[in-house]
């Protein structure tokens, strides 16, 4: 960010700055910064005066950023993130005295697993921090790890994102779910009697080598399930098989914690099936962060494999 830029513009400013920008709306950038909205006018007010021009005008498709903003934009980003940086070498992160806000993305199976322990971990170790879940397609999830909309993200990706960082969680494998009393509990499937059940069928996100992991072992023996309802929610199919004759298939780890809440068992799938490894995913620009290497270690602490009881 050139020096000329710097002088009498705060790090606080800068991100009001990127937040009016990606909201494009005074209101929505006020709540996401947790400001009023009146404060959000006051800062866009100076930095208009700043740049001697209106950054954002307003027509009939909404506000939008004029082309000093949009030029503006790269140079405010390496400002913030240089200054971020600054800081964070300078101190040292100390959870119980934190007040970030950590913003993540995962399926809601990876939600499933994560919530309630990175939940109470919060409230032991870091009270003053929060976790806000964000809604990112999957395919966008390198964007936005990019633009600095999310901190870290939970995912299965055959093929990882390459420009990312990424840090191996754990391994697991699809099985069946069913409603306790389905007749499919009673006795072993074949893969044809498998196949020929009505099934649910979960794509995060539209995602189809979810679906895949199961589809293409059946395809190798020459079968086809019979999907009667697609969905883009582990657990609204969890629902829609307690429900129902359906069946859905879906990572162990999830069923098993599903079968403590709704009336549903675990049946195995007579198929060969590859592993889904899960992995969390973030920005080189957030590597060398103390907050961010503590909750990669934690979210590492709470989804790393356990080892077996007894």
């Amino acid at each position: 960010m050139p020096l000329s830029m710097a002088r009498n513009v705060d790090l606080f400013t800068l991100e009001c700055f990127d937040m009016l920008l990606r909201e494009r709306s005074v209101s929505r950038a006020a709540l996401r910064m947790d400001m009023s909205q009146s404060s959000m006018s006051d800062v866009l007010a100076r930095l208009r005066d700043r740049f001697a021009d209106p950054l954002l005008v307003r027509t009939r498709e909404g506000m939008v950023p004029t082309e000093r903003a949009q030029a503006l934009w790269p140079q405010v980003r390496e400002g913030i993130e240089r200054l971020q940086s600054i800081l964070e070498k300078a101190t040292d992160f100390e959870p119980a005295k934190a007040t970030e806000r950590f913003r993540l993305t995962a399926t809601d199976y990876a939600q499933l697993l994560l919530l309630p322990a990175l939940v109470e971990l919060l409230r032991q170790q870091a009270p003053a921090c929060s976790t806000e879940m964000v809604t990112v397609n999957l395919r966008a999830v390198e964007l936005a790890l990019e633009a600095g909309e999310i901190d870290l993200a939970i995912a299965y990706y055959p093929e990882p994102p390459a420009a990312l960082r990424r840090g191996p969680l754990f391994a697991d494998h699809y099985v069946g779910l069913v409603r306790q009393d389905h007749p499919a509990t009673r006795q072993s499937l074949t893969a044809e009697e498998f196949a020929a059940l009505p099934h649910v069928s979960v794509s995060p996100s539209g995602l189809s080598y979810f679906a895949s992991v199961v589809d293409s072992a059946l395809e190798a023996l020459g079968l086809e399930r019979r999907v009667v309802v697609r969905c883009p929610h582990f657990l609204i199919g969890c629902q829609l098989v307690a429900q129902s004759d359906l069946v859905l298939a879906l990572p162990s780890r999830a069923a098993q914690a599903v079968t403590r809440t709704l009336p549903v068992r675990v049946v195995e799938i007579p198929l060969p099936l590859k592993p889904v490894d899960v992995s969390m995913y973030w920005h080189e620009r957030c590597h060398h962060s103390r907050a961010h290497q503590w909750l990669r270690n934690t979210v590492r602490a709470i989804l790393a494999p356990q080892p077996p009881e007894g």
